[in-house]
């Protein structure tokens, strides 16, 4: 397996990366939400971020599956878990296309 950036790696790999402490700039869209994940208010705005922890999708995994972890980032991965599942299912009910696997590979 190899990665091929489509920007130069001083920006993929520093620059615009999230890093855990580490303040950015950004352009942010703000929804707020209901339980069923319709959008109630849209807000766009300039914003400084700062990622409280820079985790691969195995790390966010073993937190979310972790039932002694409740901190404050594992609540919100398993809140956005549930989140992701309640919009993957309106998209499949409402015709998307379901690809075998969520990974794309070129040989």
């Amino acid at each position: 397996d190899r990665r091929i950036d489509m920007v130069p790696e001083l920006l993929s790999s520093n620059l615009c990366s999230l890093r855990g402490g580490v303040e950015r700039f950004a352009f942010s869209c703000i929804w707020e939400i209901d339980e069923q994940a319709n959008i109630l208010h849209t807000k766009f705005h300039k914003s400084v971020i700062k990622s409280r922890d820079a985790m691969t999708y195995e790390a966010a995994q073993k937190r979310i599956d972790d039932k002694e972890d409740n901190s404050s980032i594992t609540q919100s991965l398993r809140i956005l878990l549930k989140l992701s599942k309640l919009l993957k299912k309106r998209r499949v009910d409402s015709g998307a296309l379901v690809l075998a696997s969520s990974e794309v590979r070129f040989n």
